[in-house]
């Protein structure tokens, strides 16, 4: 086995290999192979020249056949995991790669696999121990040093993230992944002077480097007042964003006193309906011209029995929001899919309950209080924000608070339908 590998045709394929000739290597190996079918390194080899033409199920058909003309070639398991995690199946390129490393348990570049594999399965910390392990047998390895950086990254363990990325460029300081890495940090830390220093020595290493374009732009951005504000208004919608995914109680209030309400434009709406009100109210010509009889009942009693009826079923309404957009995202909806239609919607309830309120106003005044309905409508609006903040009560709280919520509005409806005038007259 030995004198096959130290063959003349092997170094002529990895010549190919090293100067980006892939196809002609792979007809190289395919030539061995008319003669020597069952040379199982043979087969490594065709399956490495078939990665790097992107030609991953035959890659993994290549590597296939080396293992089972030797169950015992590390690279062809290595070679399988690489085919298999691009192809989308993770876990099985895991498997293939532990294979690897039983047979060569202190190769470095196999651990880097392990720990690329690792973290792109989110298991950060078992990522950053694989990363050191190939560490400590080769202290310069670059995929090892990678991937040590991700996980650290990901567990925002940043002091060792600092010294992780000093460690690689100082190790490989004409590498373009290097100075990008210590750049993306640098905009994390708002270093953007030091920021654009990295990117640009990425762009001189590598000036088809597309995410260090992107990087310089940022950087060269945010040194200026109004970049540093839309930056800073850019964290903070990402910290409510995923504050409001970990079911974090301020980034929920943030989200729903603040965000929606602006979003739709429901503060100045509401402002201006409230002093277009007010002074339809308390204008003195309007007040003389409206001539009040004196049996007449007080203004904030006319206004509770009046507003009070339909801001009971509104109020209820809103409370069917968060049960059924958190239904919505179990069902499979993207979130990036929900935001135009949670807008769309939100939008369309607000002008629905301007129109509403509009159509109170001319309608009679009721004679049943809304005081019971009222308070009703708000403890449940209550219990569902509770609910919604506390993940202890899911995954059952939500639909059962819809049905709650969908009967209370249902019967509400009804007792309006059945107290509307028309139908007392009818």
């Amino acid at each position: 086995m030995e004198t096959i590998r130290t063959d003349r045709w092997q170094e002529a394929v990895q010549q190919l290999l090293a100067v980006r000739r892939p196809a002609q290597a792979e007809q190289l190996v395919r030539q061995r192979l008319a003669t020597y079918p069952q040379d199982a390194y043979a087969h490594v080899l065709l399956a490495f020249t078939l990665l790097r033409q992107q030609r991953e199920t035959e890659a993994i058909d290549a590597a296939e056949n080396a293992l089972s003309f030797n169950p015992a070639e590390s690279e062809a398991y290595y070679l399988l995991a690489l085919a298999l995690a691009r192809k989308g199946k993770v876990e099985a390129a895991q498997a293939s790669i532990r294979q690897a490393l039983r047979l060569n348990s202190i190769s470095s570049k196999y651990l880097g696999i392990q720990a690329w594999l690792l973290n792109v399965l989110n298991r950060s910390a078992e990522a950053q121990a694989a990363a050191e392990t190939g560490l400590s047998y080769d202290p310069t390895h670059v995929e090892c040093l990678t991937q040590l950086a991700n996980a650290l990254r990901n567990q925002q363990q940043w002091p060792l993230l600092k010294a992780c990325l000093r460690q690689l460029v100082k190790a490989h300081p004409q590498l373009p992944l290097a100075h990008k890495l210590l750049g993306e940090e640098a905009l994390r830390q708002e270093h953007y002077a030091e920021a654009q220093a990295h990117f640009e020595a990425v762009l001189r290493l590598a000036p088809a480097e597309a995410k260090a374009h992107k990087g310089l732009t940022r950087a060269l951005r945010y040194q200026f007042g109004p970049g540093r504000l839309a930056r800073r208004l850019d964290v903070y919608m990402t910290s409510i964003s995923e504050g409001t995914k970990k079911g974090q109680l301020r980034a929920w209030g943030h989200f729903l006193l603040i965000l929606v309400p602006l979003s739709f434009l429901c503060i100045p709406l509401l402002l201006f309906m409230g002093f277009e009100a007010l002074y339809w109210r308390l204008h003195p010509q309007v007040r003389q011209l409206r001539n009040r009889p004196a049996d007449a009942p007080s203004y904030l009693h006319e206004s509770l029995y009046r507003y009070g009826t339909i801001a009971s079923a509104i109020l209820l309404v809103i409370a069917l929001l968060p049960s059924l957009i958190w239904i919505i995202l179990k069902l499979g909806v993207p979130e990036s899919s929900l935001g135009p239609g949670l807008t769309g919607g939100l939008t369309a309830l607000i002008l629905g309950m301007g129109q509403a309120l509009k159509t109170a106003t001319d309608m009679p005044l009721p004679t049943k209080s809304p005081v019971g309905w009222l308070l009703v409508a708000f403890l449940s609006l209550a219990a569902t924000l509770a609910c919604t903040f506390s993940t202890l009560l899911w995954p059952w709280s939500p639909p059962a608070l819809l049905l709650c919520n969908g009967a209370l509005l249902y019967w509400r409806i009804r007792s309006l339908r059945h107290d509307s005038p028309d139908r007392m007259v009818g």
